[in-house]
């Protein structure tokens, strides 16, 4: 028979790799669906705290998700308008963003050359509205058997004193 703490444990692990696959494919409706249900199951482990932190972090970074696969659209479909010919015809690297064609700016990135003293857009592998971080915050936060205070969440809510007073009344309440 599985425990609940076992369901726990394991509804987290799951959580954390739905997250990963998320972020390696474009194809994620499916896999948001399962996340959103993920979190509506119940984590009596975690501080109620951390939950609440947790839940926020995941629906910001599914709105930012949002955004970026409303990106990656317009930018498939700018593609598709203007034809493969353009992307033989770009350039390596670019002195001007002006004179990167528009729907491949996402794919340059402003690096500084030391040599000759002057900003240059390189051609990047990955454009800038990547989604290969988008669930760092809630990743960080899954632990083993529950969530935690991690050090992007310190860095992103300051130190946690809330979840320090909650640990403080379930001692003395138990």
């Amino acid at each position: 028979m599985v425990t609940s703490e076992a369901r726990q444990r394991a509804n987290l692990k799951r959580m954390k790799e739905v997250m990963k696959e998320i972020e390696n494919t474009t194809d994620d409706s499916a896999l948001i669906v399962e996340l959103k249900e993920l979190l509506r199951k119940n984590y009596p482990l975690s501080l109620r705290w951390h939950m609440i932190i947790f839940k926020s972090e995941v629906e910001r970074s599914l709105r930012f998700l949002e955004d970026i696969r409303k990106e990656e659209m317009k930018i498939t479909s700018k593609n598709r308008k203007q034809g493969k010919e353009l992307k033989e015809d770009l350039k390596q690297v670019y002195y001007k963003s002006s004179e990167i064609p528009s729907a491949f700016k996402l794919h340059y990135c402003l690096v500084y050359d030391a040599d000759i003293d002057q900003y240059k857009w390189l051609r990047c592998n990955t454009p800038k509205n990547t989604r290969a971080k988008v669930f760092t915050i809630p990743k960080s936060m899954i632990g083993e058997d529950r969530l935690h205070w991690s050090e992007e969440t310190k860095q992103k809510w300051g130190e946690d004193r809330i979840g320090q007073m909650e640990l403080v009344e379930r001692a003395i309440n138990n």
